[in-house]
Parts: structure tokens; C-alpha cells; sequence
């Protein structure tokens, strides 16, 4: 049995979760403001979104921008100006799996480290494969551009998957069909199934076992291992820089990962937070640089990934940007740091 919604204690989803919404708003020709100021979201954040959202002012923008603007589209649209992959370690998942049915399983077994308001769920039937969005809670509301936004975003995500192969077979929606359908059903190019018990898409079965090029096993149980770190940790005993620690490690990579994006995790003002942690001698900077440096000796010890990714796991701009926070701390760059470790200081 789901758990209620809590308006008094929201679940927060990642501000990117609007990203695309402006260039959607510019390509349908309407305007935001009123939508955004009834919903309390400040209008930056569509352009350089940070920090979290609580899950019920996202619901209420977006079905606020559709209905005052007659566009019953709109997460859609928003959906299709979004980067398929957003989230730290997560996004390395596809160059790392051998086939999509090893994806898929991994993904949505460490799904519930970025994602407290829903999960994908996998079955076969018939020789056809379903993934089903499935709420974790019981929101009271209407979520029918959410779900517009997270079906397309998923078949966006698949595609890029597969380089592109066909492998669609249905979409269904929980919705009832909207007034201009055919722009779904353009877009993805199969049958489009309204009033349905899920919202998701199908696919044939086989489509499972396509091998993804790239695989790295290896590195596959390294990303998997930090990725068992961050879901199994119990929270409510942990001391206030251990927490920090913690969620340092979990956002590594997205945009949330700074002292504003942390505090609101917790609860708290950011400056309050940093004259807490300036009372324990240290700093959100020094955290961040701490966690940033155990995480990438982890990798570099463990597996032989690219430079280029480690940058992006650990949200550096850049490999430069990386090697030279690296260097700066250990007083060698990371290449060299990896051969001392594997063949001991020459």
C-alpha cells in the first residue's frame, strides 16, 4: 500500500526535472509567468535549475502551464527538450551494461537513489517486454503532464540506448486521449493507448537481449558498489557532516550538488548549514573536495575507467578541471597517482 502525500513534509525531486520547459514554452508560444508565480517556482530556475523542488509545485507548473494555456501537451514538449540522461554514476550505466536487460535491471534497482516519487517496473509478456511507471506514493492529484514528461523521456532515453534502433512497439498512458493525439502519435511512431492502468511503453522481448557495445563488467560492479553505498545508508543516525558526506556522494554530478541543493535536502538555510559546519572546523567546500578525492581514488584504484568519465561522475566541468583539483591534493595527477598505486613509487 502506497504511503500518503505529505504537503507538510513534500517529497523533493530535482529542479532539472524542468529543464526544457522554457524552450518548450517559446516553441508552443506561451508565457509561464502566472503559472510559475502560482506555483511559488522562481522563473530561474527554468533556466539554470538548482537545487530541489517539492514534488507537488512540479505537478501543479506543469498542469497549471497546460490547462491555462490549452496545451494538454506540454510535458511532453518539455520532455522533448531534456537530455535523456541526467543523474551522476547513473549516466554511465549505458556504457557500462553488456545488453538492455542488464540496463534496465540495474537501473531500476538503484533508481530509488535519485528518484523518491516513482520507479520503472519490467515485465514480459506474450514475447513483448512492458516498463511501467509506478508511483512509491499516493499523490492526491492530477499528474498527467508528469507522466507525458517521464514516458517520453524514458523512450528518448531507449533510443539513445539502442544507437537509434527501432524497438517500440506501443506507449500507453493513464490519462484519457487528448485533443491532439496525433502529435504523440507522430512522434512516437507506433500505436498511442489511453485509459490505461499504467503509463509506459512495450516492446519485443528480444529487444532485451541486445548487446550494448562498450561493456565494462568490471567497472560495472565498481559504479554498482557506490551505487549499494548510497541506498543502503540509514540516515536518521548519522552525524550532521556524515549526512553531508552522504548526500555530497549521492549528487555527485548533478546540478544539485552545492550547498543550496543540500541544505534544502535537509531541511535547512545554506547559511545556517555553513556556520554549522564552520562550528566543526570545516566547510561545505572542504566536504566536497573530500568526497570528490575518495570517490576518484576509489575509481582509479579499482577500475580503469576514462579520465572523461570519472570527470563526469564526479561533476567537473572537464578532465583539466579534474586532473588539476587532483594534482592540487595529492601533489601528482591522477594517471601518475594510478601507477604508484599499481606498481608503487618509483
Amino acid at each position: 500500500m502506497l504511503r500518503a502525500y505529505d504537503f507538510d513534509n513534500p517529497l523533493l525531486v530535482n529542479a532539472e526535472i524542468l529543464l526544457g520547459a522554457k524552450d518548450a514554452a517559446h516553441e508552443l508560444g506561451i508565457d509561464l509567468s502566472d503559472a510559475l508565480r502560482s506555483s511559488c517556482i522562481a522563473p530561474e530556475v527554468l533556466t539554470a535549475p538548482k537545487g530541489f523542488l517539492p514534488y507537488h509545485q512540479v505537478v501543479n507548473f506543469l498542469e497549471l502551464v497546460a490547462s491555462q494555456n490549452r496545451c494538454p501537451l506540454f510535458g511532453f514538449y518539455v520532455a522533448r527538450h531534456q537530455p535523456p540522461f541526467r543523474f551522476g554514476a547513473m549516466a554511465q550505466l549505458p556504457k557500462l551494461c553488456a545488453s538492455v536487460r542488464e540496463f534496465l535491471q540495474v537501473g531500476m534497482k538503484y533508481s530509488q537513489v535519485y528518484s523518491q516519487e516513482s520507479r520503472w517496473e519490467l515485465n514480459t509478456e506474450d514475447g513483448f517486454a512492458f516498463l511501467k511507471r509506478r508511483h512509491r506514493v499516493d499523490f492526491p492529484g492530477v499528474q498527467k503532464q508528469l507522466h507525458l514528461l517521464a514516458v517520453t523521456l524514458m523512450v528518448k532515453a531507449s533510443s539513445v540506448i539502442s544507437g537509434g534502433r527501432e524497438a517500440l512497439s506501443a506507449v500507453y498512458f493513464s490519462h484519457s486521449q487528448p485533443a491532439d493525439a496525433e502529435v504523440l502519435s507522430r512522434f512516437f511512431g507506433v500505436p498511442v493507448y489511453y485509459d490505461q492502468d499504467f503509463d509506459g511503453y512495450a516492446f519485443p522481448e528480444e529487444y532485451l537481449d541486445v548487446r550494448l557495445n562498450n561493456s565494462d563488467p568490471e567497472l560495472l560492479k565498481i559504479v554498482e558498489l557506490h551505487l549499494q553505498g548510497l541506498l543502503n545508508k540509514e540516515l536518521d543516525n548519522l552525524k550532521l557532516t556524515e549526512r553531508i558526506h552522504h548526500e555530497v556522494r549521492r549528487s555527485l554530478g548533478t546540478r544539485t550538488c552545492n550547498i543550496e541543493g543540500i541544505a534544502q535536502i535537509m531541511g535547512k538555510h545554506p547559511r545556517a548549514l555553513q556556520r554549522r559546519l564552520q562550528q566543526e572546523g570545516t566547510s561545505f567546500r572542504e566536504i566536497l573536495a573530500d568526497v570528490r578525492l575518495e570517490v576518484a581514488k576509489h575509481y582509479l584504484r579499482s577500475s580503469d575507467i576514462y579520465l572523461s568519465d570519472l570527470s563526469d561522475i564526479l561533476g567537473y566541468k572537464n578532465v583539466s578541471a579534474f586532473s588539476r583539483a587532483f594534482k592540487i591534493a595529492t601533489g601528482v595527477s591522477p594517471d601518475h597517482w594510478k601507477l604508484i598505486q599499481t606498481r608503487g613509487p618509483s
